[in-house]
């Protein structure tokens, strides 16, 4: 069984397999040994490795045998710790007595193997298999588990890369299951049920520990993350040898993270089977795992920088809510619950007018209109950037388009964790957002508009596409009715952006208003020319004022929507719109304004508008 290793060792242990070499079977691990008891010298090494065990339960990421454990309980833990790690040392730690070609650690394993035998009779010889006796005895231990955990080991000399998911999970419930079977037992509670819990509770802590230990399992030539997986995410060993993890490592951690927390909300069920300090113990179990993998998750998914590792107040505060909540998916749900949280903050921070309307909905839909918004934030950004050049953002707007049709591959982003459990919930057109994409990488090649009929087409990809993935999220009986007014709305509210931003687009070297609509009131704007502006500033009101009246007809047919929708959506609809409009009729009374910057409303106004909203959709 693999435990938790020390941070601190040095050198390599095991076979180590060349990157392409395919993986071995377990039915290619070596059994049996010609010879049935230790030599002197295999006596000595053995008793070597025993020696290291003790003082070490502090370093795993689960309690072993915590305060509350009965005495008797308490030193069956720990005999069953003490044998489990002393085999995994033997497996893989490094010995001046013991080769690095894997060929003596089989010797050894194998005489741990046959010492198991005869622990039965009491005439077993090492320390660590002679400590199970009373264990075995007073708790009816099976013998089959232990064995289990020496066939693991047995498997690190020969096996050293997994080429599936599953052939990983098959090693894992080899060694791993046989613990969790083990402590059921000397509790007693070793049901079918619980022990298909207790299977997944464990692959998933070993999986964890797995994700926790690349580089250092690395540096002992082996991976314990799929191959397949390596070439889904592009990541290659070299890439895993690396002082500090690239963004495909970074991936791909994200992903097998979250494939454990899968398995450990599964099977996290089993505390709420068991009482007393077994359910406390189990508690510590499931607790240590969720604060490992928070570990990491705060590390940035970089676990070769360091291997990340909880404190112990964190395993205690999880255990605590284990205890709480033992319901399969509470992990989930957390890591979910955190990635809508920092979506909504996005949202309040940056949408300084949609964030009014947003406020208006529903929990669940606020949430996915948060997180629609902090992925177009991220889009615009891009776009907006001043200092990133022009094929920076071309390529960067181009894996945000390939990020969209494989958000799953982006767990270690909580924007696109959010975003795909909405899109999951609501039909949501992710689609959309290539739209947006495409109106972004028009504002990067420096797109003028030759007629109102060309800005149209572009306010259709930059809003329309927001106002069509918001109806996503409003819901609404007629989809295809309603979508043409949404993307009207959009329309009609850049439109209003356009105005109101005249100033500071000019001086960004962008020009929006319509080239034929500049011509017929002899305006002449140049791009990143202010003074362009400037000189034009006798007729550019009258221009204003046209463009207004335009955008107005806009706001008539997006306004529509309104009646096609439920009373909190209808609010946040109206609170977004209601403020733009305000907007449109304050620059529409003074279009002379735009020349001086842009023009905006205090924010007393904009939360009349909501309340107004708010009482308007209750109607």
């Amino acid at each position: 069984m693999r435990t938790e290793q020390d941070q601190d060792r040095q050198g390599t242990g095991g076979a180590a397999a060349p990157a392409d070499a395919p993986a071995r079977a377990a039915s290619d691990v070596p059994t049996g040994t010609s010879r049935a008891v230790p030599s002197p010298d295999d006596q000595a090494v053995l008793d070597r490795f025993d020696g290291r065990v003790a003082g070490r339960e502090g370093t795993e990421n689960v309690p072993v045998a915590p305060w509350f454990v009965r005495p008797d309980r308490r030193r069956h833990l720990r005999a069953l710790y003490r044998f489990a790690r002393f085999v995994d040392d033997v497996g893989d730690e490094p010995d001046a007595g013991v080769r690095d070609d894997g060929g003596r650690r089989t010797e050894l394993l194998r005489l741990v193997d046959r010492d198991l035998d005869r622990l039965a009779t009491g005439r077993a010889q090492l320390p660590a298999v002679a400590g199970l006796r009373t264990a075995v005895s007073a708790c009816t231990l099976p013998p089959d588990p232990l064995h289990a955990l020496v066939r693991a080991n047995l498997q690190d000399q020969v096996v050293s890369r997994y080429a599936t998911f599953e052939e990983l999970v098959g090693y894992c419930r080899l060694s791993a299951q046989s613990v969790g079977e083990l402590v059921l037992h000397v509790y007693g509670a070793a049901t079918p049920e619980r022990l298909r819990l207790a299977a997944d509770v464990c692959t998933a802590l070993q999986l964890v520990e797995h994700c926790q230990d690349v580089a250092e399992d690395l540096r002992r030539g082996r991976v314990y993350l799929p191959a397949e997986d390596l070439v889904r995410f592009g990541v290659t060993e070299a890439d895993l040898a690396a002082d500090s993890a690239g963004a495909g490592v970074r991936r791909l951690i994200a992903f097998e993270v979250d494939r454990a927390e899968a398995l450990l909300d599964a099977g996290a069920a089993l505390v709420g089977t068991l009482r007393g300090e077994a359910r406390l113990l189990v508690a510590g179990f499931v607790g240590g795992g969720r604060a490992a993998i928070g570990a990491i998750r705060a590390a940035g998914h970089d676990v070769l920088a360091g291997a990340p590792r909880p404190s112990r107040r964190q395993i205690a505060t999880e255990a605590v809510r284990a205890l709480l909540d033992p319901r399969p998916g509470a992990g989930r749900r957390r890591r979910v619950a955190a990635a809508y949280g920092e979506c909504e903050r996005i949202t309040r921070e940056q949408a300084r007018n949609f964030s009014y309307g947003i406020r208006l909905l529903p929990p669940g839909k606020r949430r996915a209109l948060s997180a629609v918004y902090a992925f177009a934030r991220r889009v615009d950004d891009i776009g907006d950037d001043p200092v990133l050049p022009t094929e920076e953002k071309a390529r960067l707007l181009g894996a945000v388009r390939a990020q969209l049709g494989a958000l799953d591959d982006h767990r270690d982003d909580p924007v696109s964790v959010a975003l795909a459990d909405a899109a999951a919930r609501l039909p949501i057109p992710l689609a959309a957002f290539a739209d947006l994409v495409d109106g972004v990488e028009m504002d990067v090649r420096g797109t003028t508009y030759r007629t109102p009929e060309d800005l149209v087409r572009y306010c259709e990809r930059v809003a329309g596409s927001i106002g069509r993935l918001s109806l996503g999220v409003f819901g609404t009986a007629d989809p295809d009715g309603s979508t043409r007014l949404a993307n009207a709305l959009g329309v009609a509210l850049q439109l209003t952006n356009i105005l109101r931003d005249v100033r500071e687009d000019l001086e960004n070297g962008r020009v929006y208003l319509p080239q034929q609509d500049l011509a017929e009131h002899g305006i002449t704007l140049e791009a990143g020319k202010p003074s362009s502006l400037d000189a034009a500033a006798d007729r550019l009101p009258d221009l204003v004022r046209s463009e207004a009246v335009w955008a107005r007809g806009w706001y008539e047919i997006g306004l529509r929507l309104v009646p096609r929708l439920d009373r909190r959506s209808a609010a946040c609809c109206l609170a977004m719109a209601g403020i733009y409009s305000r907007l449109l009729d304050r620059i529409a009374a003074e279009p002379g304004r735009v020349l001086e910057g842009r023009v905006a409303l205090p924010g007393r106004e904009k939360l009349l508008v909501a309340v107004q909203a708010l009482v308007r959709g209750a109607r």
